[in-house]
């Protein structure tokens, strides 16, 4: 068992693609609230288009370290729910990390100083655990517990996991003259951010000028949204460090006839 561990604090942030015009994130916190009453559920968004496992791990990713150290989140995007797909418990860079192995918490393989447990433990669930509905009996329970009686149950939750399912497509293709990235998440602006970082620009092009494109349309690389002019596609580097593509005063994604997966190209001007 790693040394590194922090110690867990009352917080839990949930992550999930249910949505809330249904029952289920309110199930979750009811079941956490009736074991850890003292516990402060965060939402950190329950929009994610459903299944969409990347974009999951990309808001996750780029989410998680604005939060206090021993913060747990809870992530439930699983449409493997009652397959062999494995629930995990991960402890990394100070933080907990509880959801499916199933390429949402890939990217905690960068990570050298983790801890992976594989969730086999049936005491710790909640009474009969259903096929599709592992967020109630399986996710929900383990953080509150983790919450409520600290790191010393981990050794009691199931036995150590080596790595994690990652996703081909969370990182971008890079080439000698070209960075290839994808749209992954379409914020409620109709903002589309990429996968693309803005140390992937550096890497490549060591502070020179390039030039970005999507779906054979140029788009202008501006420092602020208000620099862009009307009615003309650009990009950006947004708070999160992503390139995005934007439309001033409007929605780009409605703009473009866009959508998630699409690839964003961008080429150095001086190759």
């Amino acid at each position: 068992m790693s040394p590194v561990m922090v110690r867990p604090s009352n917080t839990i942030v949930l992550l999930t693609d249910f949505g809330t015009s249904d029952p289920y994130v309110g199930i979750m916190k009811g079941v956490i609230a009736g074991l850890t009453p003292s516990s402060i559920i965060i939402d950190l968004t329950h929009q994610i288009q459903p299944q969409d496992i990347l974009e999951a791990a990309f808001l996750l990713s780029t989410s998680y370290r604005q939060f206090p150290e021993g913060t747990i989140f809870t992530c439930v995007v699983d449409p493997g729910v009652g397959t062999a797909r494995v629930p995990v418990l991960v402890a990394a860079a100070g933080y907990y990390f509880i959801g499916p192995d199933n390429g949402l918490l890939g990217f905690l393989n960068e990570t050298k100083d983790k801890t992976i447990i594989q969730l086999r433990n049936h005491e710790y669930f909640r009474k009969p655990v259903s096929a599709t509905f592992h967020g109630r009996d399986i996710f929900a329970p383990v953080a509150a517990l983790l919450a409520r009686d600290g790191a010393e149950i981990i050794r009691d939750l199931g036995p150590e996991g080596d790595t994690l399912m990652d996703i081909r497509e969370r990182l971008p293709e890079i080439t000698q003259t070209r960075i290839t990235g994808t749209i992954v998440h379409i914020d409620r602006f109709g903002n589309l951010i990429s996968t693309i970082h803005r140390s992937h620009l550096d890497g490549l092009f060591h502070g020179g000028t390039f030039s970005v494109s999507i779906k054979d349309i140029s788009v202008p690389f501006v420092r602020t949204y208000a620099e862009a002019p009307d009615n003309t596609p650009c990009s950006l580097l947004g708070s999160a460090s992503h390139l995005e593509i934007f439309v001033k005063d409007r929605n780009a994604q409605k703009f473009l006839n866009l959508q998630t997966g699409e690839k964003v190209y961008v080429t150095g001007n001086n190759r």
